[in-house]
């Protein structure tokens, strides 16, 4: 749904970055899986869920993940106050999405981090999306969870505490741009144009604070206090220059092959074209750390 991790296409949209392309743009909301289909099935031209789409770029399908908005996870390990350490997780109930999904990876790669082994010291339990968490940790039923903001904002006046943010461990792609292969071959300028927008909107952001907060309150209905602590939480997991490293995506493409118990080795170029970012930053002067 609306957050964060499509905030540059909403300022992209508002600018009138996209216009300024001679694009005509209508966002979606989808659910990560619909998402997906639908830009296969060309019902969508581009779609969000970085993840996925490297998935199934992994699988064989004619997919590229091109530019990267989120490049480190918006997620923030949201926990009773008596847990002060990833090591006190150990037996205890933790709300995920679901497993496999991105928020999942990340918490099996905490756990790991911390000698934790995810199979048998925690207890993941399966609860949907962000809202769900949260009720579920409030209500009591779990001990831990994974919010994205603002519900970590709520969680926090409602007296749990935020022990980690994933971000600091980890690359992790979440959300970006992905399209058809046949739309790279066929209308490239439409994709550089598309990439070059966001990449607009995304330096806007980090250089227009007061604007941005108040684009946010509007949007997304926060007050401003929320709003403003979502601005600086958010903005660090933005990616850097628009692509993510060789590892990061690597990860995801071994997650992908172990899912489908295959031993073959993809290769980078199968699953991520970064041309048109690298373009759009050459023509936007947008260096590797920002603009």
């Amino acid at each position: 749904g609306p957050g964060l991790s499509t905030l540059p296409l909403e300022i992209a949209a508002r600018k009138g970055f996209f216009h300024d392309e001679n694009l005509d743009v209508l966002t979606i909301t989808m659910r990560t899986n619909i998402a997906v289909n639908a830009l296969l099935t060309r019902n969508v031209d581009y779609a969000t869920p970085s993840t996925s789409s490297i998935k199934a770029a992994s699988a064989g399908l004619p997919v590229k993940l091109i530019a990267v908005l989120l490049g480190r996870p918006d997620y923030f390990l949201t926990v009773k106050k008596e847990i002060r350490s990833v090591k006190d997780l150990k037996g205890k109930r933790i709300a995920i999405g679901s497993f496999g999904a991105a928020a999942d990876l990340a918490l099996r790669a905490v756990a790991k981090q911390d000698g934790l082994d995810p199979d048998r010291d925690i207890i993941r339990l399966q609860m949907g999306g962000a809202a769900a968490r949260y009720a579920s940790l409030i209500a009591g039923s779990v001990d831990a969870t994974i919010l994205t903001l603002p519900y970590n904002l709520q969680a926090d006046k409602a007296g749990f505490n935020d022990l980690l943010w994933f971000g600091e461990r980890m690359e992790l792609p979440l959300s970006g741009l992905a399209t058809r292969d046949e739309t790279i071959q066929k209308n490239p300028k439409q994709v550089i144009g598309v990439v070059r927008a966001v990449f607009r909107a995304m330096a806007f952001g980090v250089a227009n604070r007061e604007e941005t907060i108040q684009l946010m309150m509007n949007w997304l209905k926060l007050d401003r206090d929320v709003a403003a602590r979502s601005y600086e939480l958010g903005k660090r997991s933005w990616s850097d220059g628009g692509v993510v490293s060789d590892t990061a995506v690597q990860t995801l493409i071994d997650q992908s092959l172990s899912e489908q118990k295959s031993k073959d080795s993809i290769p980078l170029d199968k699953v991520r074209n970064w041309s048109f970012a690298e373009q759009a930053r050459r023509e936007l002067a947008i260096g590797k750390t920002g603009p």
